[in-house]
């Protein structure tokens, strides 16, 4: 078997092509990742803002309010 040094050149060019391209497109993927995150992920947000969280779904009920049956019920439901 005889290997050609033009195709192995062939080869070689091609895959420090594929591998340079690959690095250019995991950096730009990273450089838009870090664009798009927010600067405080966890900070107080501004303007109107309204907090709508409320455990289990009943703003009016307390945590330690709700029966074993509920807890069990939206166990199943949500598969929480």
């Amino acid at each position: 078997m005889v290997i050609s040094l033009k195709r192995l050149a062939g080869w070689a060019k091609f895959l420090t092509a594929f591998l340079v391209l690959t690095l250019i497109l995991y950096q730009g993927i990273a450089l838009f990742s870090q664009w798009i995150q927010p600067s405080h992920r966890y900070g107080e947000p501004r303007g109107g803002a309204v907090k709508v969280f409320a455990p289990y779904g009943k703003p009016e009920v307390r945590v330690e309010e709700i029966s074993l049956t509920d807890r069990l019920r939206l166990f199943y439901w949500l598969g929480e």
